[in-house]
């Protein structure tokens, strides 16, 4: 019989994330071929690869919004499904998901009358954060593709999930705007501590957010890949060398797995 600090101790150092021998396929179209990674916690994880490779796929699967046709999921030990059900997961896809009869401020605060507001963020604060102080009582036909996108990251991030999945969440915004928003995002996961998958197309996205890069093949997605981001945080700006050798080290990696075709680098 196992001891209560023993039980502790094996709980305390299960990992965040375990993705254990995923496939996934739509009748005879294969999208995951045995994808397998370990998350820590606390820990951003980036997926890059070219498009239709299964990205946003694995995502989909590790927020219990759809089962994979083998292989297990768990979410700090548990089923992500799970997971799900116990508000323990946030998800910003890329398409804004508001509810039209809400304002920008009501939306945010609806995450939290559904999944509880114990040690959420403040809402407004976090609109403000993200630059819409001035509209917080702007329904979502009155805001710009990237005011809904970042009240929809506001949405994922407000109640504190212990894991955030985010599907290319910058698409809409601008680059400055995008740049700021990756900023600040990093430093809010790195003071909340919240473990954090993200999809991007974009090698200096990754690098400029992430711990650990998992590069995808093409379809049937695998991960073939997997490179450790050499740069202390605060992150340098994407204009310093160092930053500029850490992208171009994970960019010729990815050509040397995937080749150039296909992929936004």
């Amino acid at each position: 019989m196992v001891s209560t600090a023993a039980a502790a101790l094996e709980q305390s150092t299960c990992p965040a994330v375990q993705v254990r021998g995923i496939r996934k396929s739509y009748g005879s179209l294969a999208a995951l071929d045995l994808v397998d990674l370990e998350l820590e916690e606390g820990r951003f994880l980036a997926l890059l690869g070219p498009s239709g490779c299964g990205k946003t796929t694995l995502l989909r699967i590790l927020a219990g919004l759809e089962g994979a046709s083998q292989g297990e999921i768990l979410i700090e030990g548990i089923p992500g499904g799970q997971a799900r059900a116990r508000r323990e997961i946030g998800v910003a896809f890329q398409r804004a998901a508001l509810v039209p009869s809400r304002t920008a401020l009501e939306n945010v605060r609806l995450t939290l009358e559904v999944c509880g507001g114990e040690g959420a963020l403040d809402p407004e604060a976090l609109l403000r954060e993200f630059g819409l102080g001035s509209f917080l009582n702007h329904y979502p036909h009155q805001l710009s593709g990237g005011m809904q996108q970042r009240v929809n990251i506001a949405c994922a991030l407000v109640h504190r999930p212990r894991l955030v999945l985010l599907d290319e969440p910058f698409g809409a915004l601008d680059e400055l705007t995008r740049e700021s928003m990756g900023a600040w995002l990093s430093r809010v996961l790195a003071d909340t501590r919240q473990t954090c998958v993200l999809v991007t197309h974009s090698v200096e996205e990754a690098v400029a957010l992430s711990d650990r890069v998992a590069v995808f093949s093409g379809r049937p997605g695998r991960i073939v890949s997997q490179l450790d981001i050499a740069l202390p945080r605060p992150r340098p700006p994407r204009i310093d060398p160092n930053f500029s050798r850490e992208a171009e080290r994970v960019r010729l990696a990815l050509y040397d797995a995937l080749g150039d075709a296909g992929v936004e680098a």
